[in-house]
């Protein structure tokens, strides 16, 4: 991808198929926080490629479900009763629905870092909670929009020849679930993973797909001016 480097792609296709595979592990709540963690580490590398790494916190809006602040912690505590009684039926719907969610959750992960690695290289943006706050708004409206058909057959093709990368990526999301911070080498230690991850980085590298994201960044930006 021209917006980043290799090294760089690959930390955000790799947290992306990890975080994707969160849906199939059977205990509550860990989907939720592998998710976050895999988001958390796709920003925590995206600002170390660019040397901004103090930036973490005040990104927090942008990438975490509970956007880092009380409300959203008693948020949290809030829905956990109904989200205990209705686990069951989720994990269901959610293997239902793997062949779709696992392809756009992928997407979601990589574009959440192409989309922060290409503002931080804008010299007229300063990052802090309050822009970020503006850019999860902008993403999750751009990303509801997007037609990803295509591209999504092409990532379903790509994985089905790597075979167990998704029992190596499950072990990843059970490892890294309970982690506080994730180290680069802790998600990248298995190499049903990063064959997985170098299939997808094919196709995120084909004319079709630059154009897609492209269009991406178009429609994200012109939403950014309306948050």
């Amino acid at each position: 991808m021209p917006d980043a480097s290799s090294w760089l792609t690959h930390q955000w296709v790799v947290a992306g198929l990890v975080s994707s595979t969160a849906r199939f592990i059977p205990i509550p709540f860990v989907d939720d926080l592998v998710r976050d963690q895999c988001r958390r580490f796709v920003v925590s590398r995206t600002l170390a490629a660019h040397d901004r790494s103090d930036l973490l916190g005040e990104l927090k809006p942008y990438y975490s479900n509970n956007g880092g602040c009380l409300p959203g912690c008693l948020g949290l505590l809030a829905k956990a009763p109904l989200k205990l009684l209705l686990f069951p039926l989720r994990k269901i719907v959610a293997m239902v629905t793997s062949i779709r969610g696992v392809p756009l959750e992928i997407m979601r992960t990589v574009l959440l870092g192409r989309t922060l690695d290409r503002y931080l290289k804008r010299d007229d943006m300063t990052l802090n909670s309050e822009l970020a706050a503006r850019m999860r708004l902008a993403f999750e409206e751009t990303f509801a929009h997007m037609d990803f058909r295509v591209l999504h057959a092409a990532m379903i093709d790509a994985l089905a020849s790597v075979s167990g990368w998704k029992s190596a990526a499950i072990a990843v999301a059970t490892r890294v679930a309970g982690k506080e911070e994730v180290e680069e080498t802790e998600m990248q230690s298995n190499p049903k993973v990063d064959d997985g991850a170098e299939r997808l980085e094919e196709v995120l590298d084909r004319p079709e797909t630059l154009e897609l994201f492209s269009e991406f960044d178009r429609r994200f930006d012109a939403a950014m001016k309306d948050f």
